[in-house]
């Protein structure tokens, strides 16, 4: 077993094959719905939650793994000099890093413990997760690891469109009164991460335009190592997406990918976005 470990919350939207594969932990982010709770990942799937949503009558809300949660697992991965790096969705968007970071405090003196705030959400923080992972497993040392995701963090970009401001105003990033009128105008703004926070970018009024300003924002990368389409329960946009992008860049390499139970609380599930990795 490779001598640091990889810890991650349940945000990164990660395949299970790969995270059982490379050894990775992943901390489940808690799903409140009216008065059920649910652990992302394990209790819903992305597929689940779509249908959840769909009959909710309250808006769902996320909390993050607790401090005594991360206090226990960094105390057992560290046992007999294991060393941990902790990666998490970025600290803008949930208090999983901050509880993170309280929780590694107090057993720095004898562990190694580095928890880092990749600033990302969704396949984002999970391409840094898959990264940390196989350098882990192929014998990197814990600096090596942290060097390899600190240079990767600036590298990796998120675009979403969302189809209504709900979600943004419930998570205090729009008022309500413009996420009425915005809604009322049928606007679309296209949200980028900036420094770990959604930003709008540019605002539309149909789904038709939305897809042209997100293969716009694709296509301004004159180098993309990797490139996820996401989505969460819309696959004429994402066949759309691929399509007008191919046209543009014909070699570029893209695959699909669904959104979870986390990131759909910010964004909803009719959103579409991309991740674009851009290479080291």
């Amino acid at each position: 077993m490779p001598s640091v470990k990889i810890v991650t919350d349940s945000s990164a939207d990660m395949p299970p094959r790969v995270v059982e594969e490379l050894g990775i932990t992943v901390l489940p982010l808690t799903i409140h719905m009216g008065q059920k709770t649910l652990r992302d990942g394990v209790d819903v799937t992305p597929g689940d939650f779509v249908q959840r949503m769909s009959h909710a009558t309250t808006p769902p809300r996320t909390s993050a793994p607790s401090v005594k949660e991360f206090e226990v697992l960094y105390t057992e991965l560290t046992k007999g000099g294991g060393e941990v790096v902790s990666i998490h969705m970025s600290s803008k968007l949930s208090q999983t890093f901050r509880h993170a970071q309280r929780a590694a405090a107090p057993l720095l003196g004898r562990s190694k413990i580095i928890v880092i705030d990749s600033q990302l959400m969704t396949v984002g923080l999970g391409m840094l997760v898959t990264a940390a992972g196989r350098a882990a497993a192929s014998g990197a040392s814990l600096d090596d690891v942290v060097k390899l995701i600190r240079g990767m963090i600036p590298r990796i970009y998120i675009g979403f469109f969302v189809e209504t401001l709900d979600y943004l105003e419930r998570g205090g990033k729009i008022g309500k009164a413009q996420a009425l009128l915005g809604n009322m105008l049928s606007i679309k703004p296209l949200l980028i991460l900036e420094d770990g926070d959604l930003v709008a970018l540019e605002k539309v009024r149909t789904r038709a335009k939305a897809i042209e300003k997100l293969v716009e924002f694709i296509t301004e990368f004159t180098q993309i190592k990797r490139m996820v389409v996401l989505h969460g329960n819309t696959p004429q946009d994402v066949a759309t997406l691929i399509e007008q992008t191919s046209l543009l860049m014909p070699n570029l390499d893209i695959t699909i990918d669904h959104y979870g139970p986390v990131t759909a609380t910010h964004v909803g599930t009719d959103a579409l976005g991309v991740v674009v990795f851009e290479g080291m």
